[in-house]
């Protein structure tokens, strides 16, 4: 065993006498390609940084993007509630527009022929509430 960890040291120093010289002869440019290495590195592990923050933003939009479309939709519907009641509302309206208007109708005719009798029994008194109520006289 103490043999075969003296042939390990021995082994470790030639190559160490070997490598010492290159190491120094060459120092810049294993400097640069460590630097390089660990630049590379680094600018992978950016990248990954950078893609997953792309990832959650893009999950962040789509449920934003999900919340707005069912906003949406509720308003849609809620709108398309609101019309059909101001529909019923209307029809409401023109129905009893309609009914007040029969009525006008039927009180206008009642009133003529109320009159029209009134002016076949007392022709004098109809002109005189002409006269009280528009203000100027009957001329025959």
């Amino acid at each position: 065993m103490i043999l075969q960890l003296q042939a390990i040291k021995a082994i470790a120093f030639s190559l160490w006498e070997k490598v010492l010289p290159f190491v120094v002869k060459h120092w810049k440019i294993l400097l640069i390609l460590a630097l390089s290495a660990v630049l590379f590195s680094k600018m992978r592990a950016d990248y990954k940084a950078l893609e997953d923050a792309m990832e959650v933003a893009r999950s962040s939009y789509e449920a934003q993007l999900k919340g707005i479309k069912t906003i949406h939709e509720d308003e849609i519907q809620r709108r398309q509630e609101l019309l059909d009641e101001y529909l019923v509302t209307i029809k409401e309206l023109e129905e009893n527009y309609d009914l007040s208007r029969d009525e006008i109708e039927r009180e206008r005719s009642r009133r003529i022929d109320e009159i029209e009798r009134e002016w076949s029994v007392h022709p004098a008194g109809v002109a005189e509430k002409i006269e009280e109520e528009f203000g100027f006289g009957y001329v025959e």
